[in-house]
């Protein structure tokens, strides 16, 4: 297999390299932005090296796999374009497109197959299922829609594998480099990339399972002692042997609660990341910080508050997010189109201590007065438009 594929690569660069860049990229949106490149066409006779001399491939891997982000996107839908014009001359569609696990049984999936001039042959495989919007015979032209992203076939992400043929029998990888051709087949080719990004991050309240991270979790900024952990997960490309990534957590005072490193110890062009904190004690009520470092440079900081969200509405209504700055202060932050009108401070014997009246106010601070020494329950009642809500508070 690895000797027929040399002599295919040869073949290429002796016949094919006189010809002018033809072909436009099979995928709408921007590089970096919309979709990356994980593998190129594999050009090594006994491991897996890409056209750059790299490990952007595996063995034996006859195509390249450009990569969305996820099935949230594949669900807004990702078209896929015909690369050149031609003629369709084979389509199949129907298979299951949320596939995960990598099953080499099932391998194209749904795909389309197209004739071009000049007798090359392009294969978009992977694709949506019932996406393909081209019937054998059709002609299409350069960038025409012809289907959309998949997980169908052997596939672990949303991808459109593409493949170029010359003959239906000689294998072309259409990009150039060092250890591959001399010529790049496109028109505008994308620049090879081993650059480390983080594509998109945020926070949840469980452990997640990588199908989970593929799904995107609902995403969190605010957290209660309700919640059992809180996880930072990301979806990170560029990895290179030997690099290190850490999570760090600080507290609302900026004390390091926690922090977790790992060292990669192989090439990761395509890598889902997480790691968790169990919920904190309420004594530590506030604004927190998490900060995600690459080999010790700064690249994802954020914040999250944590508080207490259990409360008493006559409606069932939800209540306003609430948690503590310094040692008596506490932060009410309300969503939505409620605005807080008064706010009332009881002791639970039913002791007055405070009382302020509101414009109408969408964020409220309170200065608890201290009536007792060491720990206390107090009873705050913040008035609304709506009605009341009610909150039993520890300090």
């Amino acid at each position: 297999m690895k000797s027929l594929l040399s002599f295919v690569f040869i073949f290429q660069c002796l016949f094919l390299s006189a010809q002018s860049p033809i072909f436009v990229k099979p995928l709408e949106g921007t590089y970096g932005e919309d979709f990356v490149i994980v593998n190129y066409v594999d050009w090594s006779a006994d491991s897996a090296m890409d056209h750059q001399c790299g490990t952007k491939t595996y063995d034996g891997h006859q195509g390249t796999d450009f990569v969305i982000s996820g099935f949230p996107q594949m669900d807004a839908g990702v078209n896929v374009q015909a690369v050149d014009s031609g003629v369709v001359v084979f389509i199949h569609d129907g298979e299951p497109d949320r596939n995960t696990d990598g099953n080499p049984l099932l391998g194209f999936g749904n795909y389309v197959a197209v004739k071009h001039p000049d007798r090359h042959f392009s294969y978009y495989a992977h694709l949506k299922k019932f996406s393909i919007i081209v019937n054998v015979g059709d002609t299409v032209s350069a960038g025409q829609n012809i289907a959309q992203i998949g997980s169908s076939g052997n596939s672990t992400d949303p991808h459109v594998h593409f493949e170029l043929w010359y003959d239906s029998a000689y294998l072309i990888d259409p990009f150039a480099g060092p250890c591959g051709n001399s010529y790049s087949y496109w028109i505008d080719t994308i620049p090879y990339d081993t650059s480390f990004h983080v594509w998109e991050y945020g926070l949840t309240d469980y452990i997640t399972p990588i199908d989970s991270l593929r799904e995107r979790p609902k995403p969190r900024v605010h957290f209660s002692s309700q919640d059992s952990v809180i996880t930072f997960w990301n979806l990170q490309y560029g990895l290179r042997t030997g690099d290190n990534t850490r999570i760090q957590w600080l507290t609302p005072a900026g004390d390091e609660w926690f922090s977790y490193t790992v060292n990669y110890q192989q090439d990761w062009w395509y890598y889902y990341f997480f790691s968790y904190i169990f919920t904190p004690p309420d004594s530590l009520w506030g604004e927190w910080t998490y900060n995600y470092y690459y080999n010790d440079s700064l690249v994802v900081s954020d914040n999250f508050t944590f508080g207490i969200t259990s409360g008493t509405d006559e409606k069932g209504e939800e209540v306003p997010l609430f948690y503590r700055q310094g040692n008596r202060t506490l932060v009410f932050e309300i969503s939505g189109d409620t605005k807080v009108q008064s706010a009332e401070v009881f002791t639970v014997s039913g002791q007055k201590l405070l009382r302020r009246q509101f414009s109408g106010e969408k964020r409220v601070e309170l200065e608890i007065p201290e009536v007792q020494s060491g720990p206390g329950f107090y009873i705050v009642r913040l008035r609304h438009s709506g009605g009341v809500w009610t909150f039993k508070v520890v300090l």
